[in-house]
């Protein structure tokens, strides 16, 4: 029966071993990008651009006015659902002072 080493294992690694294991690794995650490639994983919609108002459009302004306003009314929409949320946070909020502990002597 073989007796067991006292100190520990050496985490020494041959430099074939290293470098091999370093090569495998690079090989799987150039099939693995290849295959999400070929179905089509990693492509991202094509986003369509805003061409805007032509100039030659009859009601131009109107069309511009109202484009303002529903940004606007956007931004608005925005603020108040901030408001909104810091309220509700401010009204779970409760003030350290009252979990405080008062110790029976001070009432002597």
């Amino acid at each position: 029966m073989v007796k067991k080493s006292k100190k520990s294992k050496s985490k020494r690694v041959p430099f074939r071993k290293k470098y091999k294991i370093i090569r495998k690794v690079k090989e799987h995650n150039k099939k693995k990008a290849k295959e999400a490639k070929k179905l089509g994983l990693n492509k991202k919609p094509k986003v369509e651009k805003d061409l805007g108002i032509p100039n030659d459009w009859p009601f131009k302004e109107q069309e511009l006015k109202a484009l303002e306003a529903r940004r606007q009314r956007a931004i608005r929409e925005l603020e108040e659902k901030n408001t909104e949320r810091k309220d509700r946070v401010n009204l779970n909020f409760h003030p350290i002072s009252t979990y405080l502990i008062v110790p029976n002597f001070l009432y002597y």
